[in-house]
């Protein structure tokens, strides 16, 4: 008793001719001679006749008349397809696109905000869509939640390329009031023993090489914005990025204690390895990125 072979493919699944031998039946169209043909594909006069023998073989697009190939009425609607099909290609590849950013909820308020006009312009035909993620970008990115990353340090997964960029300067502030308080201790530079206000995102043992231990935290926050508003208030000193704190700096509503800086880390442009057609749009990005000072 015989086999019966199941194919999960049926015949309308697969294209008759392949994308090389609809390009070449485009290129006949128009041209009076094979030798002419070969010169427009730019392959040897042989090969191309070779290859309309076996266009010939899969469907009637092509024909010998007096010992010449000529383009049949099927072979000419097979180009009006053709032409379609690339046409809507084109139409696709050019449609306007979103393109999702991410990175923290500070670094897109005060720096993405301000210039989303002209950040946007470096995208034409695509709406950009910022989303904010204060424990990082990099679970977002293998999730698919978004294309590229805006964010510190370097990535954990070797799937995701990354390109570090501009320095992300930390540094020690408070306010008028806890300032006046205790200027002998800060004037002294012994501001480190003074109540201290700790973001887990910006934690002393990384900057400071200090440990909890050695501190007098009256308050912990993990978000940037509500550590500075409770610095605002008088209640201790934190140490925060200078970028988050530039209009505060600039309406004298806090200041820094240390003339120095700790640069924590630095800013880069993340995205996922095997994305390749990302690429251009990470490199705006980083051409961007790397004009900005924090």
């Amino acid at each position: 008793m015989g086999t019966t072979t199941l194919s999960t493919t049926s015949a309308t699944d697969k294209f008759i001719l392949t994308s090389d031998e609809c390009e070449l039946l485009l290129a006949f169209e128009g041209v009076v001679s094979l030798p002419l043909l070969a010169v427009k594909v730019g392959r040897d006069h042989s090969v191309v006749s070779r290859q309309l023998k076996r266009i010939s073989e899969k469907m009637p697009a092509v024909e010998k008349k007096g010992g010449k190939w000529v383009l049949t009425e099927i072979g000419k609607e097979v180009n009006l397809i053709s032409r379609s099909m690339l046409q809507a290609q084109n139409d696709l590849n050019h449609a306007h696109t979103t393109l999702r950013v991410g990175t923290n909820r500070e670094f897109a308020t005060r720096i993405i905000a301000p210039q989303f006009k002209k950040l946007s312009e470096r995208f034409p035909k695509t709406t950009l869509s910022v989303s904010c993620f204060e424990s990082g970008t990099e679970t977002a990115l293998l999730n698919g939640l978004i294309d590229i990353g805006i964010d510190c340090d370097r990535p954990h997964d070797p799937d995701i390329s990354y390109k570090l960029l501009i320095d992300e300067p930390i540094v020690a502030v408070c306010n008028k009031t806890f300032y006046q308080a205790n200027r002998k201790s800060i004037e002294n530079d012994d501001y480190q023993k003074l109540p201290h206000l700790l973001c887990s995102r910006l934690h002393p043992d990384k900057i400071l090489q200090k440990s909890e231990n050695q501190m007098d935290i009256v308050g912990r926050f993990n978000d940037i914005a509500v550590t500075r508003n409770v610095c605002l208030t008088g209640l201790g000193w934190a140490l925060l990025p200078r970028y988050a704190i530039k209009e505060e700096l600039e309406q004298k509503e806090l200041i820094i204690l240390d003339k120095g800086q700790f640069a924590q880390s630095k800013y880069g442009i993340w995205w996922l390895r095997g994305r390749t057609y990302l690429k251009p749009a990470a490199q705006q990005l980083v051409q961007w990125l790397e004009h900005q000072k924090l």
